[in-house]
């Protein structure tokens, strides 16, 4: 779907929008998957099946999960007001944790 400078502005607009963005990266994919079916579908989502979603999730018509979460980090790191401090706490926790442990996945 729409990538690189859109995407970033997509997701920063939705990190302003609602703090739920900020917490979980799996609203933030399923939003984003959602407005780029109501693009390609031209608003009628409502009768897009679990095989037409799959389908479009195969042949990348949607945004790649992995690009949104990356995109996410990067603005949140520029911009530390947009994310959610507990959150981020318990993520660099972690990362400290696996490093410590020498834990990779």
């Amino acid at each position: 779907m729409l990538r690189g400078k859109h995407l970033d502005m997509r997701v920063k607009r939705l990190l302003n929008e609602d703090k739920k963005y900020q917490t979980s990266d799996l609203a933030l994919v399923a939003r984003i998957w959602f407005d780029d079916i109501e693009k390609i579908t031209y608003g009628s989502i409502h009768e897009v099946t679990a095989i037409k979603l799959l389908d479009m999730l195969r042949n990348g018509d949607l945004t790649k999960s992995e690009s949104i979460t990356r995109c996410r980090r990067k603005i949140q790191e520029k911009e530390p007001s947009l994310r959610d401090t507990n959150v981020y706490k318990g993520r660099v926790e972690k990362a400290r944790e696996m490093r410590a442990s020498k834990q990779y996945y």
